[in-house]
């Protein structure tokens, strides 16, 4: 089994997708800001992909648009029922 990795750039472009902004850093600030003493912070180091989706899943973003993000910015389709 391949474990897929998002890197933190990566993880800067799903966070700027998912808030409609055109700004991967400030994004990833706000993010953190709002969710990272709950989830952990996003953007830093390298995680696997599942572990990434997993935190995404637990914010207010619509889960379709979860997918859409990361498949945007990874290439990879991701299938998030196997993960809530």
């Amino acid at each position: 089994m391949i474990i897929k990795k998002i890197t933190p750039e990566q993880q800067c472009l799903v966070i700027e997708d998912l808030y409609n902004s055109t700004d991967s850093i400030s994004s990833t600030e706000k993010f953190n800001r709002d969710y990272g003493n709950n989830l952990g912070r996003v953007g830093k180091i390298t995680l696997e992909l599942n572990d990434f989706v997993r935190i995404l899943l637990k914010t207010n973003f619509n889960h379709f648009e979860i997918d859409q993000a990361i498949k945007r910015a990874t290439g990879y389709d991701v299938d998030l029922d196997d993960l809530i």
